[in-house]
């Protein structure tokens, strides 16, 4: 039993070492049924370049009004649906490989731009994180994942700045779109450890301790 548990230790302990600078092309084709990360190569770039023109005159005419910043760019995500749309190509919350449309994860946006496939992500950022190593794109592998087919992988990203208040909330206008291919993109992976509520409330051999109250 001791020479089990000095072998899960030392798995443990070479898990939690981080893979680092792994290109996003690669994680995507290991993660799905071989799916592939196409570079990009120019395609509709002048109906990319509208596409970011009409998104940012839509989130500048009232502004996004939001508590929390990092919510933000949930809410930029609908003028980017409507840009395309509008230049008449098509964009939907992306199918998963069981045909249910998801919104949560990567990536935001399932698009088709000039009769080619294109996933979208959609980011914003201000000026004084833009160069931090905050980490702000994450990718998690699932059963049920939403990148289904080859296609070009593309980032849209807004730089936003406040610009007033509504009550306890935040105004934010786009001075700046940034379009970046995503293809030779360098994550990390980190390996974490976790617990739900269950096995936290539900193990009664854990609590040392419970008192209800009055309310």
């Amino acid at each position: 039993m001791k020479d089990r548990e000095e072998q899960l230790k030392r798995i443990i302990r070479q898990m939690l070492q981080p893979l680092r600078d792994i290109p996003l092309d690669i994680i995507i084709e290991a993660i799905t049924d071989g799916c592939t990360v196409w570079p990009y190569d120019g395609h509709a770039f002048d109906m990319l370049e509208k596409i970011a023109d009409l998104s940012v005159e839509s989130i500048n005419r009232e502004g996004i009004v939001s508590r929390r910043p990092n919510e933000v760019g949930n809410y930029c995500e609908p003028h980017v649906k409507e840009a395309i749309e509008h230049l008449g190509g098509s964009a939907r919350t992306p199918l998963t490989v069981s045909g249910k449309r998801k919104g949560a994860g990567y990536p935001d946006i399932e698009a088709e731009l000039d009769e080619k496939p294109f996933y979208l992500e959609v980011k914003t950022y201000n000026e004084r994180n833009k160069s931090t190593t905050q980490r702000s794109f994450y990718i998690s592998p699932s059963s049920d994942f939403k990148i289904t087919h080859d296609a070009y992988h593309l980032i849209i990203a807004f730089c936003m700045e406040e610009v007033g208040a509504m009550g306890d909330k935040r105004i934010y206008k786009a001075k700046a779109c940034n379009i970046i291919d995503a293809h030779n993109l360098s994550c990390d992976v980190k390996y974490e450890f976790n617990s739900d509520n269950r096995r936290m409330y539900g193990d009664k051999s854990l609590i040392i301790m419970r008192k209800e109250y009055d309310i």
